[in-house]
């Protein structure tokens, strides 16, 4: 599926939740790690196809929000797979990087300065539910797709 003029909010969902200790401290209880939900809207003069989309099903969606990651030592890896074509590279001023190598979800760049990688992930996401509307006098049609990474 694709669509003209999407707007993607990315959400890290808490995998745990926060409590207080009897001192007042506060400390995290649940799982490290990261996943994250999704809502992608678009209003466009074409409709989202729904055949195929029903809620619980597993799709993989290739973001438009972009994740930001740190480069140590001149290496990164990333923490999701990214878009083909979407990994750029950027120093502490903002100016690009030339990447020396890049596979699969490694990159190696020529400096050991600070720098950071920017790229679309592809993410393995279920979906929740969606919903449609439509403008009937400005002719135009939107639609909203909610989503959770497996």
């Amino acid at each position: 599926m694709s669509a003209r003029g999407c707007i993607q909010e990315l959400i890290p969902i808490s995998q745990g939740q926060f409590k207080r200790t009897v001192n007042g401290d506060l400390i995290f209880i649940g799982m490290q790690g990261k996943k994250y939900k999704t809502t992608i809207s678009c209003q466009d003069a074409t409709v989202l196809a729904t055949d195929d989309l029903i809620p619980g099903s597993i799709i993989q969606v290739s973001c438009i929000q972009p994740l930001w990651q740190k480069v140590v030592d001149g290496k990164a890896t990333l923490e999701r797979p990214p878009v083909l074509g979407s990994i750029s590279v950027v120093d502490e001023n903002k100016q690009l990087i030339n990447f020396l190598h890049c596979g699969e979800n490694h990159i190696e760049i020529d400096t050991t300065e600070v720098a950071y990688v920017s790229y679309r992930p592809i993410l393995t996401m279920r979906i929740i539910s969606y919903s449609l509307k439509t403008n009937e006098w400005g002719v135009k049609s939107g639609w909203s797709l909610q989503l959770e990474e497996v």
